[in-house]
């Protein structure tokens, strides 16, 4: 009976072992969506969790599925949040606005230790970039001075359409930017001065489109959000953002390092991000960890993409 229980024991480990394998795919290459390929240095392997291509023939039914429920999500959240935002009358978006989106967690080590990142990839249709376009455009010719406002560096006020031509030629004339020191904590301060109140502001705007929950039910949920809201503050040591030029042609990078504090806590986080234009759509590349390992990372993804520096505008 013991023998028997020691080969059953070794059969379910090997079966575990096997299914686990089986279930997430180790690679050193990562889909960028539009043919764009990126290959990792040899100490970080990328492992895929979700992967749905661009290219409509490397997808299989049940990815045609998810990126179709992808896709109404986003036009519907899109089209929500422009009618609680905006005062103005636009015309709502339809369509595909998703080409395709990955996720893989990528894993390194170095002297300093392990580091882990999300690495997410979001391919925006040109039929999305052009509804955003036209939707701007409605807002600075009708919308308040606010909004206008909040618009006024819009690549939108300087195209009618996208192309990966005029794309690129904005992005060479983009004037590189960092925020650090003084600068950033009298911005952090104005951010986290109306934070509350904006929060609290977007709740009010969506309890009020709420025609089931009860009168007593909405003032239990306002008023927790309240004292949310009151507890979140955000801090950060550097923000920026670059023209660059990379093995995938002209795009942009910036980058974020930061936290989340909340009633004493503190989360750091980095974020490190590239927007490529293509003849098809804008690929954009999201990879998010820990604030202690954005270095090596920030150096990973150089290596990716042959990050090379621009001048930029003046």
């Amino acid at each position: 009976m013991r023998t028997l229980n020691k080969k059953m024991m070794t059969l379910a480990c090997a079966t575990c072992l096997t299914v686990g394998m089986g279930a997430v795919a180790c690679a050193d290459t990562v889909d960028l969506g539009y043919g764009m390929y990126g290959t990792t240095s040899p100490t970080v392997k990328a492992v895929e969790v979700v992967h749905i291509s661009t290219d409509a023939r490397l997808r299989n039914q049940e990815q045609d599925k998810f990126l179709k429920v992808a896709n109404k999500s986003a036009v519907d959240t899109i089209n929500n949040v422009v009618k609680v935002q905006t005062g103005v009358a636009v015309e709502p978006v339809k369509g595909d606005f998703l080409d395709g989106y990955s996720f893989y967690q990528l894993q390194g080590t170095d002297k300093q230790g392990h580091h882990i990142g999300g690495l997410i990839v979001i391919n925006y249709s040109k039929n999305a970039i052009d509804q955003v376009i036209g939707m701007n455009k409605t807002i600075l010719e009708k919308g308040s001075d606010a909004e206008k406002a909040a618009l006024k560096h819009s690549i939108s006020k300087y195209v009618e359409s996208y192309s990966k031509e005029t794309a690129q030629q904005q992005l060479q004339g983009l004037k590189s930017n960092t925020i650090e020191g003084a600068k950033l904590s009298k911005d952090l301060k104005t951010i986290n001065d109306k934070l509350p109140s904006q929060i609290i502001g977007v709740f009010d705007k969506m309890l009020a489109t709420d025609k089931k929950s009860s009168p007593k039910s909405i003032e239990e949920v306002r008023s927790y959000v309240d004292f949310m809201a009151k507890q979140v503050s955000l801090d950060a040591t550097h923000v920026a953002y670059k023209p660059v030029q990379t093995r995938y042609g002209t795009a942009v990078t910036g980058d974020l390092r930061g936290s989340l504090k909340y009633d004493g806590f503190r989360n750091t986080y980095s974020l490190i991000g590239y927007a490529v234009p293509t003849d098809k759509g804008v690929s954009l590349q999201l990879l998010m960890s820990d604030d202690s390992s954005h270095d090596y990372w920030a150096n990973e993804l150089n290596h990716m993409y042959q990050t090379q520096s621009l001048k930029g505008g003046k």
